[in-house]
């Protein structure tokens, strides 16, 4: 099980990859992984509030389904 840390580098390096530019920008358009109680959904513990224009929204969203369907809970 990955830490939100862990997940946002993640995600972060999965999208660099598909959709270009750096991990660094990435991150701060994806914002920090939040942990949230496993009452609030069954299906997974936590979330991203995504920034950017809607393009970057698109492949955040995107990405996130992806790595949510392999880690749909994250420790810490």
């Amino acid at each position: 099980m990955h830490t939100p840390d862990e997940l946002g580098d993640l995600l972060t390096t999965l999208l660099a990859g598909a959709a270009g530019g750096t991990k660094e920008a990435w991150a701060v358009k994806v914002g920090l992984v939040e942990k949230l109680p496993i009452a609030m959904n069954l299906a997974s513990n936590w979330q991203v509030t995504p920034s950017g224009k809607a393009a970057d929204k698109k492949a955040i969203g995107q990405a996130v389904d992806i790595v949510r369907a392999q880690h749909p809970y994250i420790a810490g």
